[in-house]
This record gives structure tokens, C-alpha cells and sequence, in this order.
């Protein structure tokens, strides 16, 4: 066998180290090619998950007296947790008192899972700041402790969230039922429990649906986390109801208004307004959300103008 010259064996030598070389370089950008879209799909959502939208709905309401109209600053699963912190939920205050609302109206999931007593105290602190200059009611939702919290990393009862309302001045409506003046109008709000924590338990605090009588009676305004309870919920009497809990399904697919992850069972139900029996339902995508994470559908902070025409 005859050998290989030596000047041979050297290009030989410089040939496999630039293969290698250019191996090397294929690979790498093969694999950023691979990696790059689902990074910077992360990094966008992540962005967008901080993206607050201030929207505003228009709500005719035969029972509102003419000429009255009332704003009402609608927030929802707020979500306190590692992901999202009291600033976070100070600015969706911020930016919705510049609507000048009468009241504010808080649909469930102040938090995640199980806050630290200091982290607690932070959204308390929050909530105390806003409550000193409006009135502030709200309900409770599936993260804020209960039967389905203590099974999903939550407090195994709303003890904890319910007193840092409580010594947050945030009226809490539990199954319960309140007559309020809001820019001198009457107003009955209801809040009634979590539909998944098996406590929403619309026969304690509202009436069976009857004809509506000739004169006008105050508007009854519901507070339910959950829009799948509007089955639990058609029998009885309520005219507008504010729900949260979809965070307008998170991930929405670009063009459409679809959203695949949408923690309910009607899916043509997960943000806005509509309408049931002559009733309306307005769901908002809510201030916070799970691992910070969102696409194509950003946090939101409702204004509502409750109007007679």
C-alpha cells in the first residue's frame, strides 16, 4: 500500500478541521433556528402579559332613571403571585381611575396560590390606597381558597383573602345581596360564591325571575367570577352581570377570536359583552394571569358607562 505524502495528509488534516468547523456551524444554527421562535414567542408574551388595555362599554339599561349614567371601573383576577405583584395591580387602579368610575367592581382571583403574609399585606396595602377614594365590592374566585383551591397549591378556605379584604375596606358580597347609591342612583349588587369552589348559591341572595313590573325598579347588578354559572344564575332576577375568570382565554389564535384555553365550558364566552335573555353579561380578560404569560390578548381594565339610552 502505497502512503499518503505528507503534504497530502496535511490538506487532508485542514479539510476535516473546516468540515468539522462548518458542522459545528450548522448544527448551531439549526438548533437556533429551532429555538428562536418559541423565545421570542416567550419574550413577546411576557411582554404582553405587563400590555394593560383600558377598555370602555356602553350599557343602555331601561332601569337607570333618564338622564343618570354610572361608571363603573370593572377589574378581575388580579392574580398576586411571583408573576404578578401589588405594582403590577396598582397601575390597572391607575389607569382606570382616570375614567373617573363611581365605584369599582372586583370579579374574584386576587391571588394564585399561597402568598406570603408580607405579599398579602402588599395587595392589602394596594386595595386600602383605592377603597380611600371609591367605593370598592367585589366576589370571590376558585383561586382565593376553598374546596378547589386547597386541591390546585391554594389556602383550603377564603379566610385569609376574605380578612384582607375586610381590613382593606373592600366590601365583599358572598352570597349576598346590597342596596347602594352610585351617582344618586339605587343600585342592588349582588355577589355570589365560586362556581368550581361549589359556592354559588344564587338562592340566598336573589329572587326568582318574575315579570317586570310596570314601574321602575333599581338594577340589580351581579358579581360572579365565573361565566359558566350563568346557567346556575338564569332562573333568577339580575339584569347585568360582571364576571372574569377566562383572562380572555389567554392565548387567543392571531385573526381569530378564538380562545382554545379558555377555562370554561362555553367558549363563545370568554371576554366581553353579551347578551342572555335580554340581560347582559360582560366578561373581562382580567388585570393579571398565569406564569405571566399571554399572546395575543392583553390584560384589561373595564370601564362600563351604565346609561339609560
Amino acid at each position: 500500500m502505497s502512503e499518503v505524502p505528507d503534504y497530502q495528509k496535511a490538506q487532508i488534516k485542514r479539510q476535516s478541521r473546516s468540515s468539522h468547523k462548518h458542522s459545528r456551524r450548522a448544527w448551531f444554527s439549526k438548533t437556533l433556528a429551532l429555538l428562536a421562535p418559541p423565545a421570542l414567542a416567550a419574550g413577546y408574551s411576557r411582554y404582553e402579559s405587563n400590555w394593560l388595555e383600558v377598555t370602555q362599554t356602553s350599557l343602555a339599561l331601561s332601569d337607570l332613571p333618564e338622564g343618570r349614567k354610572i361608571k363603573i371601573l370593572h377589574l378581575s383576577d388580579l392574580h398576586l403571585s411571583q408573576a404578578v405583584s401589588a405594582e403590577d395591580i396598582d397601575q390597572a387602579f391607575q389607569e382606570g381611575l382616570k375614567g373617573s368610575p363611581h365605584a369599582c367592581m372586583i370579579t374574584g382571583d386576587f391571588i394564585t396560590d399561597q402568598p406570603s403574609a408580607e405579599k398579602l399585606q402588599s395587595l392589602g396595602n394596594c386595595l386600602a390606597k383605592y377603597s380611600a377614594k371609591l367605593p370598592i365590592f367585589a366576589c370571590l374566585g376558585n383561586h382565593d381558597g376553598g374546596s378547589w383551591a386547597a386541591n390546585n397549591g391554594g389556602f383550603p378556605t377564603s379566610e385569609k383573602v376574605s380578612l384582607m379584604l375586610r381590613e382593606s375596606r373592600v366590601r365583599l358580597l358572598h352570597n349576598q345581596r346590597v342596596s347602594v347609591m352610585l351617582n344618586r342612583t339605587p343600585i342592588t349588587l349582588i355577589g355570589v360564591g365560586d362556581l368550581w369552589s361549589r359556592e354559588c348559591l344564587p338562592m340566598k341572595c336573589l329572587s326568582k325571575k318574575v315579570q317586570k313590573q310596570a314601574s321602575p325598579s333599581p338594577l340589580n347588578l351581579v358579581l360572579c367570577h365565573n361565566p359558566d354559572a350563568k346557567e346556575i344564575l338564569r332562573p333568577f332576577d339580575w339584569d347585568v352581570m360582571l364576571c372574569g375568570h377566562t383572562h380572555g382565554g389567554q392565548l387567543r389564535i392571531p385573526f381569530t377570536n378564538y380562545a382554545p384555553l379558555a377555562p370554561v365550558k362555553d367558549l363563545t364566552m370568554t371576554e366581553g359583552l353579551h347578551a342572555l335573555d335580554g340581560r347582559s353579561i360582560y366578561i373581562t380578560r382580567g388585570v393579571g394571569s398565569l406564569y405571566g404569560l399571554r399572546i395575543n390578548c392583553r390584560p384589561e381594565a373595564s370601564l362600563l358607562e351604565l346609561t339609560n339610552s
